[in-house]
């Protein structure tokens, strides 16, 4: 877990963060799927390979946005100054496979201090690359409202 942060304030635009990495099974993709995202190219290993913009089993872009937030809200950084988030654009430019190491980051791209209340906005960039060869998997922009 790391250090807390304790407010907004100490916040710079550039600053990053970096969570670690996550991986998922065949059989975690294919789980995940079947409850959320039931297509065959994330279910059915046989009827992936002849999709024809993947090949092969994928996980769903669903849960890889889980398993990115579920690694940066364990880290405990964000626990004591979230508030919660106004918006958040995705982008899956590359699929993610099974076995695949994905390794998650933030950025601080703008930050905006609250006049009349104990809080600020931060406009940040998460993203999912994967370990090895660096491949971008995930971006995620997203709105949070901090705790000043």
């Amino acid at each position: 877990m790391k250090e807390p942060l304790r407010s907004f304030d100490e916040l710079t635009v550039g600053r990053r963060f970096a969570y670690g990495e996550f991986s998922l099974s065949e059989a975690e993709i294919i789980e995940y799927a079947q409850k959320y995202d039931p297509q065959p190219f994330h279910t059915d290993p046989e009827a992936a390979k002849a999709a024809p913009l993947f090949g092969g089993l994928v996980a769903s872009g669903l849960h890889t946005m889980a398993m990115c937030f579920g690694l940066i809200m364990r880290s405990g950084l964000w626990r004591e100054i979230s508030l919660g988030g106004a918006a958040i654009d995705v982008r899956w430019p590359a699929p993610l496979r099974p076995g695949q190491a994905v390794a998650v980051e933030t950025e601080v791209l703008e930050l905006t201090p609250s006049r009349s209340k104990p809080m600020g906005i931060a406009r940040v960039r998460h993203t999912g690359t994967l370990a090895a060869g660096g491949g971008l998997v995930i971006e995620m922009i997203g709105t949070h409202f901090l705790k000043r």
